[in-house]
C-alpha cells in the first residue's frame, strides 16, 4: 500500500541543481580552464565545447563558468543530457532536448501545432542568452544539428557543450581538460604537495574528516595518487574510502590489484585511467553494506534527481528497512556516490555511477520490482498534488510536482512499453488536474503525450479514457483551438454515453465549456454549475474551483451581471478561504471583466501576482484585460500599445483566445474607441510598436512600471555605456573591468544591436538621456520608469 504523499517543499532557488552553485567543495587545480571558458565567452564566441575523459571535471567546470556569467544575459539554462537516449531517433531526441529548453528558460509555450524547435528558436532569436549542454557524448549526432542550427539563428546565443567526445560543430572553442597534475614517482611529501592531485586529495580527505598527515606513508599516497591518473572523481571516491578507517596502504593495495584484474586480454585500447575509474567505483561499491548496494542500485531508476520522501517510497522494502534510507543517502554523499541535496532537496548521481548501480540493478533481479513501485510512487504523487492543491500549499504542490517531471515523463513511457496505456493515463489525468503543465506552460507536450497514449490503445470506452479526452480537449479550447478541441469534446460525449457517463462531472466540464467560451453560448453555465456540482460531491475540490472559474470567466465576458458577479464572488471567497495564491489571482482577475459591475476593477493586481509568482500562463489573459482597462481609462496609445504586445504574445505562444467570441467583442468595440478617438493610421502605428516588444517588456508595459522604448542592458553593457559617454577607449574601458579590449568591443555590438545606434556618439547621448531619468548610478534592474 503507497502512504500518502506529504506536500512539497517550498519553490526551488534559481542554482538549485546548477552544479557549481551547489557544491561547497573548493575547485582545486582546474581555475584557469574555467577562467579559459569564460575569455572565450567574453570575446563573443558562439560555442565551447569543453571535452575530457569521465570524471575529470567537465560539468564541474562548466558549472562553475556558467555561475560567473549567466547575470550578463537575458536568459540562462543549464541541462544536464546525460539520462537522455537516443533511442527514439535524432528528431525526436532534438525535440526533447528543445522541450527541456524551453521549461528551463521559462518560456510559456502554448502552440499546439509548432515544432519545439521553432518556438526555442523565436525565443532566442532577439535574446542574449547563455545554454549549458551537459554530458552530451551519446546524444553527438542530434546536439552537433541542434547547436549548429541554433548559432545560425540566433546571433546573441552562447553554448557551452560537455562531452567525452568532440562534436563537430563549425566554428567551436574546443576546451580539452586534462586530468590534474600528479607527483613523480620518488617525489616526498614536499614535491608531492606542490600537485594539484595531491591538494585535492587532501582536501576531500580532511573534508571527509581523515586528514592526510606527516605521519602517514608518503609513499604509499604518491602511488595512490598517480595510481589515479589525477582524475577528480577518482581522487573523491579514494578520499571517501580513506574515510573508513583505511590505511592509504590497504586502499592502494585493494584498488590496484582490482585494476590489474581489468589489465586483461581483451582491455586492448582502453584508456588506463577508464579502467582505474572501473576500479575505484567497484571497490567503492565493495565497501557497501548489501543495503547500501541496494539503495545505490535502486536509485539509478530515477530521472533528473530525486527526494529523500521518493527514495523511501520506491527503495523500501523487505529487503531494505525504510529507515535506514536517510542514513543510506548521508554515507552515499559522503562517499561521493550521489551528490548530496541541494537548495530543492533533490539528490543526483554522477553519469558513470549512475552507469555503474544500473548494471548491478540488473543482477539483483529486482528491477522490474523497484519500476513497479517507482509507477506507483509517481501515480500516488499527482493524485495527491491533484486532490490537494486546492490550499495554502498550492505552489508547493504546483513546483514539486513540476520537479518530478522527467520521473512522471519516464513512469508514462514504461507504462506505454509494457502495454499499460490507461495506467499512464490515469497519471496524465492527474498531472493534468494538478494545473502545473499551465503554470510552467508545459501544457503542450504534455498533451501531446496524452494524444500519444489513447492512439497506442483502441479507441474502447472507459472512464479514464473519457476522463483524458475531457481534460485535454479543454486545454485545447481554452487556448483557442477549437476545432481541435471539439474533436476531443465530440469523442468524449460519444465515449460517456456508451457507458452511461454523460452526467459525470469531467464530460459536463468540457462540454459546458466548449459551449460558453468556444461558442459564446449562456447554456454553457448549467453544464458548468452542474460540473462544479458533481466535483464537489466527488470530494475534488480543486477541480470544482476550476469549474466555477471558467463559470466566472465566460460569464464575466457573456453576461448578465448577475451571474458575472455571483460566480466571480464565489471564486474570490473560496480562493481566499482556501488560501490558494494562483487560484486568488484568477479570481480576482474575473472581477473586472466587461460584464461585471465592477468594470473599473483593476486587472494589474492579479497580473502583478502572477508574474512574482512565476506564472507562464496568466500574464498573456491579463495583457489582453489591461489593454481594455486602458481604454477605458482613455489611454488610447497605451491600450492600442497593449493590444499590439497582446497580439503578439498569442502570436508567439499560439494562444488564440483573442477570437474567442466573448473577448473578441469586448475586443472589437475598445479597437474602436481607440480609432474614433485618434484615428486609425495612430493606432497601427502604436499596435505595431506594443508588438515588437519582447514578452518581458509588454508585461512591464501592462503593469505601468517600465517603458519599453528603453532596452535593458547587462550591469556591464550599462557600466560600459556610462565609460563611453565618459569618452573612455576601448583599452581603457577593459582595463576599469579586467576584460580585453576585444571583449569591450563585443560587449559593443550586442549593445548597438540592442538599442538600434550606430555608434559611439548615439550611445554616449542614449545614456545620459536614459541615466537622467534613473538615479544614473547603476544598471536599472527594468527600463527607466515613463516620465
Amino acid at each position: 500500500m503507497v502512504q500518502r504523499i506529504g506536500v512539497m517543499a517550498r519553490r526551488p532557488l534559481p542554482s538549485a541543481g546548477i552544479p557549481g552553485a551547489a557544491y561547497s567543495t573548493t575547485l582545486i587545480g582546474q581555475s584557469h580552464k574555467v577562467t579559459e571558458v569564460e575569455g572565450y565567452i567574453d570575446e563573443g564566441d558562439p560555442v565551447v565545447v569543453v571535452t575530457g575523459s569521465g570524471g575529470v571535471g567537465k560539468t564541474r567546470l562548466a558549472g562553475e563558468a556558467f555561475e560567473q556569467r549567466r547575470d550578463a544575459y537575458d536568459a540562462a539554462a543549464f541541462l544536464r543530457l546525460e539520462e537522455i537516449s537516443g533511442e527514439a531517433g535524432d528528431e525526436a531526441t532534438v525535440e526533447r532536448i528543445c522541450n527541456l529548453l524551453l521549461a528551463d528558460l521559462h518560456v510559456a509555450n502554448h502552440q499546439p501545432d509548432a515544432r519545439p524547435l521553432d518556438v526555442l528558436i523565436g525565443f532566442l532569436c532577439d535574446r542574449s542568452v547563455l545554454l549549458v549542454l551537459d554530458n552530451c557524448e551519446q546524444l553527438l549526432k542530434p546536439v552537433q544539428e541542434l547547436v549548429d542550427l541554433l548559432i545560425n539563428r540566433a546571433p546573441h546565443l552562447q553554448i557551452i557543450v560537455t562531452s567525452r567526445a568532440w562534436l563537430e560543430i563549425h566554428g567551436a572553442r574546443i576546451v580539452h581538460l586534462n586530468p590534474l597534475r600528479v607527483p613523480e614517482e620518488d617525489a616526498g611529501r614536499v614535491e608531492a604537495e606542490e600537485c594539484d592531485a595531491v591538494k585535492l586529495l587532501q582536501d576531500r580527505a580532511a573534508l571527509a574528516g581523515w586528514p592526510l598527515t606527516a605521519d602517514d606513508d608518503w609513499s604509499v599516497i604518491v602511488r595512490l595518487v598517480r595510481w589515479s591518473d589525477g582524475i577528480p572523481l577518482i581522487l573523491e571516491l579514494v578520499a571517501a574510502q580513506l574515510s573508513t578507517g583505511r590505511s592509504p596502504r590497504v586502499v592502494f593495495e585493494r584498488l590496484e590489484g582490482g585494476s590489474a584484474l581489468r589489465y586483461a586480454p581483451g582491455t586492448r585500447g582502453v584508456q588506463a585511467h577508464h579502467l582505474a575509474l572501473d576500479a575505484a567505483i567497484g571497490e567503492s561499491w565493495k565497501l557497501c553494506t548489501e543495503v547500501q548496494r541496494r539503495v545505490w542500485a535502486r536509485l539509478t531508476v530515477f530521472t533528473g534527481g530525486f527526494t529523500l520522501e521518493a527514495a523511501e517510497q520506491v527503495c523500501a522494502d523487505a529487503a531494505v528497512d525504510r529507515a535506514v534510507i536517510l542514513t543510506t543517502l548521508d554515507y552515499l554523499v559522503r562517499h561521493s556516490i550521489i551528490e548530496g541535496a541541494s537548495a530543492d532537496g533533490r539528490y543526483r548521481q554522477h553519469n558513470y555511477l549512475r552507469e555503474y548501480g544500473r548494471r548491478r540493478l540488473t543482477q539483483f533481479g529486482d528491477q522490474d520490482a523497484i519500476e513497479e513501485r517507482l509507477c506507483a510512487w509517481v501515480a500516488q504523487l499527482v493524485r495527491d498534488a491533484a486532490d490537494g492543491w486546492f490550499g495554502r500549499d498550492e505552489m508547493c504542490w504546483l513546483t514539486g510536482v513540476n520537479a518530478e517531471s522527467g520521473n512522471i515523463t519516464g513512469v508514462v513511457m514504461w507504462c506505454a512499453e509494457r502495454g499499460e496505456v490507461e495506467r499512464g493515463l490515469t497519471i496524465m489525468v492527474d498531472l493534468l488536474r494538478t494545473r502545473a503543465p499551465y503554470f510552467f506552460a508545459t501544457e503542450i507536450p504534455v498533451c501531446r503525450q496524452v494524444d500519444d497514449l489513447l492512439r497506442a490503445a483502441p479507441a474502447e470506452p472507459s472512464p479514464v479514457r473519457v476522463s483524458a479526452l475531457a481534460m485535454v480537449g479543454w486545454i485545447w479550447i481554452a487556448i483557442g483551438a477549437r476545432e481541435r478541441g471539439k474533436a476531443h469534446r465530440d469523442e468524449c460525449l460519444d465515449l460517456a454515453r456508451r457507458i452511461g457517463m454523460e452526467n459525470a462531472p469531467a464530460v459536463l466540464f468540457i462540454d459546458g465549456t466548449y459551449d460558453a467560451l468556444a461558442m459564446g453560448l449562456r447554456s454553457g453555465y448549467a453544464k458548468l454549475e452542474a460540473a462544479r456540482e458533481g466535483f464537489r460531491a466527488a470530494g475534488a475540490d480543486g477541480s470544482a474551483y476550476m469549474a466555477a472559474l471558467f463559470h466566472a470567466f465566460t460569464a464575466g465576458l457573456h453576461g448578465p451581471v448577475e451571474e458575472a458577479d455571483r460566480m466571480s464572488q464565489w471564486c474570490l471567497d473560496e480562493a481566499y478561504a482556501r488560501g490558494a495564491e494562483w487560484a486568488i489571482t484568477w479570481a480576482e482577475w474575473t472581477r473586472g471583466l466587461p460584464e461585471g459591475s465592477q468594470l473599473q476593477a483593476s486587472a494589474r493586481n492579479a497580473l502583478r501576482a502572477q508574474v512574482k509568482l512565476g506564472d507562464l500562463w496568466g500574464p498573456a489573459w491579463g495583457v489582453e484585460e489591461e489593454a481594455r482597462k486602458r481604454v477605458l481609462a482613455g489611454d488610447l496609445v497605451g491600450g492600442a500599445h497593449l493590444y499590439g504586445g497582446s497580439d503578439s504574445l498569442q502570436a508567439r505562444h499560439g494562444v488564440r483566445f483573442n477570437g474567442l467570441p466573448g473577448l473578441r467583442h469586448h475586443r472589437d468595440i475598445a479597437i474602436a474607441a481607440i480609432i474614433d478617438g485618434i484615428g486609425e493610421e495612430a493606432f497601427e502605428a502604436a499596435r505595431l510598436t506594443g508588438s515588437r516588444w519582447r514578452d518581458e517588456q509588454i508585461v512591464a508595459f501592462a503593469l505601468g512600471e517600465a517603458d519599453p522604448v528603453s532596452p535593458r542592458l547587462t550591469r556591464r553593457q550599462w557600466d560600459i555605456a556610462r565609460m563611453v559617454s565618459e569618452e573612455m577607449s576601448n583599452v581603457e574601458i577593459g582595463a576599469a573591468l579586467h576584460v580585453s579590449a576585444r571583449t569591450v568591443e563585443g560587449e559593443l555590438t550586442k549593445i548597438y544591436r540592442r538599442l538600434n545606434l550606430c555608434g559611439r556618439t548615439e550611445l554616449a547621448e542614449w545614456y545620459r538621456h536614459t541615466s537622467a531619468l534613473s538615479d544614473g548610478s547603476s544598471a536599472p534592474e527594468a527600463p527607466p520608469p515613463r516620465g
